[in-house]
C-alpha cells in the first residue's frame, strides 16, 4: 500500500509504519504496515561496574515477516552520557556489534537510535553517534535518531544530531507528573507551542513522524504523582462502586482496594490517559501543515492486539491519509 502525499509543487509518498517495542518477538504482524521499527535492546548505566551495558535485548521466536521493512532500535538511558566516563568509541563497537549478532537474518537499510539527550550531555551523545556512523556494520545503512518536542525546538541549545533523518515523536510532551485534568500523551495545545514557529517544517534534518497508540493511567496521592498503572484501565475506573468520575479524564477512588496488582488508598485520584482517534487526527492535520520537501515515514507507537482492538483500520488509514 503506498499513499500519495500532495504538496503545492508535487506528490509525494508516505510509508506507514509501527513500532515494536516489547521484548519478546512472536510473529506480530499487520496489514497496515511497510516498515518495522523493532527495539533491539536498551542501554544503561551500570553503577556499580561504572560502566554502560545492554538490558532487555531482544527474544525473537519467529522471523520477521517478509512484507515488512525491518528497521533495528536502540534505546540508550542519557544518565550514559551524563557520567562522562563511558568511551564512546568503544561503546559504538559494542552497540554496532550487538546489533550485527541480532540482525544476522535480516537485511538492514536503517539503523535507529533512540535517546533524550540534553544540551549537557550533546556533545558525548553526539560524539557516540560519529562513532556509531564509522562501524563497518553501519556500511550503506541510514542513521536515524529520535527528535523530542524540546529538541525540535530549541535547536539552539539542544544541537543538531550528526545523522542522516531524525523521527519526531509527537507524543509524550506534557507534564505526566503534574497533578490536573490534562493528557500529557498528546495534547494539541503543548504540541503547537512547541511549533508555533514552524519549527518542523524548518528543521535542518528530515523529520519522520511518530504518533501515539497507547494508554495508561497516571496515579497521584495527595495531588502528588504515585506512579503509573499500566493495566488500569477505562473498564476498571468506570466501575462506580469503586471511582467517581471528575472532569474530562479524572476518576477519585472511593474506598481502599486492591486492582490488579495495585493499592489504591481511598481519596486517591487516577488519570486516565489516551488518544481518541480524533485527536489523532487533530494532530495529523496539524502537523501536515509544517511539511518538509520530504517523503517521511509515519510510524504509530506501538504494535501491540490489544491496543489495536481500540483502533480499526480504516482509521488508522485515515490518520495516514491526512498526510497526503
Amino acid at each position: 500500500m503506498l499513499l500519495c502525499m500532495a504538496c503545492s509543487t508535487s506528490p509525494r509518498e508516505i510509508t506507514p509504519a509501527f513500532y515494536f517495542w516489547k521484548q519478546r518477538y512472536q510473529g506480530e504482524t499487520t496489514p497496515l504496515a511497510k516498515k518495522l521499527y523493532v527495539k533491539m535492546f536498551d542501554v544503561t548505566w551500570d553503577a556499580t561496574k561504572h560502566t554502560a551495558h545492554p538490558v532487555a535485548i531482544l527474544d525473537q521466536r519467529a522471523p520477521f515477516p517478509d512484507s515488512m521493512e525491518i528497521v533495528p532500535v536502540v534505546f540508550l538511558m542519557n544518565e550514559i552520557w551524563q557520567e562522562k566516563k563511558e568511551d564512546t568509541l568503544l561503546m559504538a563497537q559494542r552497540v554496532c556489534s550487538l546489533l550485527e549478532q541480532l540482525c544476522k537474518n535480516t537485511k538492514v537499510k536503517e539503523v535507529q537510535l533512540d535517546c533524550d539527550w540534553t544540551r549537557n550531555s550533546k556533545a558525548a551523545y553526539f560524539g557516540f553517534l560519529r562513532n556509531v556512523r564509522q562501524q563497518a556494520f553501519m556500511a550503506n545503512k541510514q542513521l536515524s535518531v529520535t527528535i523530542r518536542m524540546h529538541q525540535v525546538k530549541y535547536t539552539r541549545t539542544n544541537g543538531i544530531p550528526p545523522a542522516d533523518k531524525g523521527l519526531l515523536m509527537c507524543y509524550n510532551m506534557g507534564d505526566l507528573r503534574k497533578f490536573g485534568d490534562h493528557n500529557s500523551i498528546l495534547n494539541m495545545e503543548e504540541l503547537k507551542a512547541y511549533t508555533e514557529d514552524d519549527q518542523i517544517r524548518h528543521y535542518p534534518l528530515s523529520l519522520d513522524l511518530a504518533l501515539p497508540l497507547f494508554e495508561w493511567s497516571v496515579l497521584f496521592r495527595n495531588k502528588l504523582y504515585a506512579g503509573l498503572l499500566r493495566n488500569i484501565g477505562s473498564t476498571q475506573l468506570e466501575n462506580t462502586t469503586l471511582f467517581e468520575p471528575q472532569g474530562k479524564q479524572l476518576y477519585t477512588s472511593l474506598q481502599d482496594t486492591t486492582l490488579n496488582g495495585y493499592m489504591i488508598r481511598r481519596g486517591d485520584v487516577i488519570r486516565f490517559e489516551t488518544c481518541s482517534p480524533d485527536l489523532l487526527k487533530k494532530a495529523a492535520r496539524y502537523l501536515s501543515r509544517q511539511r518538509q520537501a520530504y517523503n517521511p515515514t509515519v510510524i504509530f507507537y506501538h504494535l501491540d492486539s490489544l491496543i489495536l482492538r481500540k483502533y480499526n483500520h480504516h482509521e488508522l488509514e485515515t490518520i495516514y491519509n491526512i498526510f497526503e
